[in-house]
């Protein structure tokens, strides 16, 4: 067994499908080299398949595997060995995978395709070191995997996939609070939303979406526990799902998904939509806004987290200010004062002088802001935030409807959104409109990035910026050879294989 990082590793998708000759001749001669023994462990000595034959559960294993090699050769799987981890009856187990999965997995490892390793659990309060058992493909599969040449995207990767997800707090052995999914009964506005999403999603599935400058589609990132996560970049990770929680269709319901929220401001700014450059737009201080807007007050002129006092004498005023927002921003979700300043705490880095602000320096600096914001007085510590996301998603996805009816990509960020530079204007334009028209306000937004409209504009008063701006605001920046690459075989993809593509000209 060779050593492989099981800590570089992505749960396994049970949604990932393909009916091509080549994927199902693979696959055969994977099962082939099986010996009768594990060939009947695999299928069952019975005829009853239940809902899903065993041949069925290898395939969807090895397509996963194959997606994940394919993704990050050095990337393996995390798998529950549970008993209750596979749901036949779930709607979120479209392919009714069961956990006869494990003894699929179990033949593949005595058979030399795969690597594992076992799980571990921690009763110690670290949860960061739990982790399910992992799999990754020997070189004895990838041998197999690298006589196909598919990229991931061309397989149908979120097969009879649920996107409409409704979860429940539970608490688990440890009496810990942990979300779960939950089944619930369809009903006309949950058939509306799934609809809407799975056009969403498929015009998604169409557009290109990457970061020019990487040479491998995936970027590294270190986690608040000190772990190093990687995310893949690019055509195989945009899916986009409603998450709704508290057993709730009024809580929450947030569009979560797609590599690009996965990623910090400073490499948004460097997304490339059909390889045009982009601009984020977010709605300026939008809980803020939203709480004002319920208590029947407008946009604020001015910096509502700039205080008239420095309260904070370690602190620059600027430093003061970005403690204030992001404190507020934390008591807005907070149940209490002492839940919020704890919380607060513990999202500032180790080290820092942050991390330090003791509970009656923040509850100083809070207070300040509900005297010269009274109305939000009630509102603050009292658990809105999860009711303010279900406002702001129903804004997403008033946004994200008109932008598909005018053939137009738009991506969320909750309270930012990412598009082309050419279509800064419109969405300027249908932020105002959707809050309004939820609102009774058109709330603020902001960008720190040019559009190209705006270009256009400065060209009236400032001859010189604008041919200097010009080109910069149109330019993609930093590309690489393997961009150029992965942009020209999606392309040809879909020539290909499509009718129509709405950015691809015939």
């Amino acid at each position: 067994m060779d050593d492989f990082d099981v800590w570089r590793s992505r749960p396994l998708d049970v949604h990932t499908w393909s009916d091509y000759p080549e994927i199902n001749a693979a696959i055969d001669e994977v099962f082939n080299a099986l010996t009768k023994d594990q060939q009947t462990t695999i299928e069952g000595k019975s005829r009853n398949m239940g809902k899903s034959s065993g041949r069925k559960h290898l395939k969807v294993l090895l397509l996963d595997l194959y997606v994940a090699w394919r993704t990050d050769p050095d990337l393996c799987l995390g798998v529950s060995r549970g008993n209750g981890s596979y749901s036949v009856k779930s709607r979120y187990n479209g392919l009714h995978i069961s956990s006869r999965i494990r003894n699929v997995i179990d033949v593949l490892a005595d058979a030399g395709f795969l690597d594992t390793a076992g799980g571990s659990f921690h009763r110690d309060g670290n949860a960061g070191r739990n982790r399910t058992s992992r799999i990754k493909a020997t070189p004895k599969l990838v041998e197999v995997f690298s006589r196909l040449s598919f990229e991931p995207y061309e397989f149908d990767l979120h097969h009879k996939q649920e996107c409409i997800i409704r979860t429940a707090d539970k608490t688990n052995e440890d009496y810990k609070s942990v979300k779960k999914q939950e089944e619930y009964e369809d009903t006309a506005e949950t058939h509306r939303m799934r609809a809407h999403l799975e056009d969403y999603n498929a015009f998604l599935a169409e557009t290109y979406i990457d970061l020019p400058q990487l040479v491998d589609p995936f970027i590294t990132r270190k986690k608040k526990d000190g772990s190093v996560q990687h995310i893949p970049v690019g055509q195989n990770n945009k899916f986009v799902r409603r998450i709704f929680s508290r057993s709730s269709w009024c809580l929450n319901g947030r569009f979560y998904g797609g590599w690009w929220q996965q990623v910090d401001k400073g490499l948004r700014k460097d997304i490339v939509i059909n390889n045009v450059p982009t601009v984020e737009v977010d709605y300026k201080g939008l809980h803020v806004a939203l709480l004002s807007a319920k208590r029947g007050i407008g946009p604020k002129p001015g910096d509502r987290y700039a205080l008239k006092q420095h309260l904070l004498p370690k602190f620059t005023a600027e430093e003061q200010r970005n403690i204030l927002k992001l404190l507020v921003l934390t008591a807005i979700n907070a149940r209490d004062e002492k839940s919020a300043y704890k919380a607060f705490r513990q999202d500032q880095p180790n080290g820092s002088r942050e991390k330090q602000l003791k509970d009656n320096e923040l509850s100083q600096l809070l207070s300040a802001f509900i005297d010269e914001n009274p109305h939000l007085s009630s509102d603050l510590c009292s658990d809105k935030g999860i009711e303010l996301m279900f406002l702001d998603s129903q804004i997403t996805e008033g946004i994200l409807t008109t932008f598909m009816n005018a053939r137009k990509p738009v991506l969320p960020v909750h309270d930012s959104y990412i598009v082309e530079t050419f279509d800064v204007d419109l969405l300027n334009t249908v932020m105002a409109k959707v809050s309004g028209e939820l609102t009774g306000f058109d709330l603020s937004s902001e960008q720190s990035t040019l559009g190209y409209n705006d270009v256009l504009r400065m060209s009236k008063y400032d001859r010189d910026r604008y041919l200097d701006t010009y080109s910069e605001v149109l330019s993609i920046k930093d590309k690489t050879p393997q961009y150029e690459e992965r942009l020209l075989r999606f392309m040809k993809y879909r020539s290909e294989n499509y009718n129509k593509t709405y950015w691809i000209r015939p």
